[in-house]
């Protein structure tokens, strides 16, 4: 059967071509190869030397963690507003908060129809409203900055927290906090590839105090 439908244990299975174009191998494999393009554009550009297009680059990732945290939760766990809730709660979102598990044995990112062509007009605007290698530098930063939540994604839903990468004390404490935000306090934890924005804005919630909050249950 091709489609998308829930399966006995709540997680989501995929079926058929046009989800295979969310994979997040395929998914990988096009933006890294987009990240290059636009790394190597933006090198090519007169007067653009290498320390400044990777302090670009660099910067790009950081934008990237910021837009990463509002997008998660202002839009995403959104449920104030009717439209917005339909659009990104319902529409989006809310499904993936369903697992009773971390592991989903068919995780699928965000499928490329809806994001290349987002890429491709920002890599367009970009490129041809510019003149000089920064503009694309950053955007490359930022493309990178979406593919390593992809990756970390992927890995979160598809891995093991106590063994091979989940051990490794960095992706260690994204995981358990990743962990903490879906089955404990969604309205905690928003971040995916830092937890700066989470401390930053009080919404950070370590995994040792999350016995005394599981009372409360996993909110919006």
């Amino acid at each position: 059967m091709a489609g998308k439908y829930l399966s006995d244990d709540g997680t989501v299975v995929y079926s058929g071509f046009w989800w295979k174009l969310a994979l997040p191998g395929v998914i990988l494999t096009i933006n890294l190869g987009v990240v290059a393009g636009t790394y190597a554009w933006a090198t090519s550009r007169p007067g653009s030397g290498w320390s400044a297009i990777s302090l670009g680059v660099l910067f790009g990732v950081l934008v990237w963690t910021l837009f990463e945290y509002v997008l998660h939760r202002w839009l995403l766990h959104h449920t104030r507003h009717p439209l917005l809730r339909k659009i990104f709660w319902n529409g989006f979102h809310r499904e993936h908060h369903m697992y009773l598990q971390m592991k989903d044995p068919d995780h699928h990112g965000i499928h490329i129809a809806i994001t290349l062509p987002i890429i491709l007009l920002l890599l367009g605007a970009v490129g041809f409203a510019t003149e000089s290698g920064w503009g694309l530098a950053i955007l490359a930063g930022y493309l990178l900055g979406y593919c390593a939540y992809e990756a970390f994604h992927w890995l979160v839903h598809s891995g093991d927290l106590e063994r091979g990468l989940g051990k490794f004390p960095p992706l260690h404490r994204l995981w358990a906090a990743h962990t903490v935000h879906h089955l404990h306090r969604a309205d905690t934890n928003y971040g995916f590839i830092t937890l700066f924005w989470d401390k930053r804005f009080h919404t950070y919630l370590p995994t040792d105090k999350t016995r005394a909050r599981r009372g409360q249950g996993a909110r919006q």
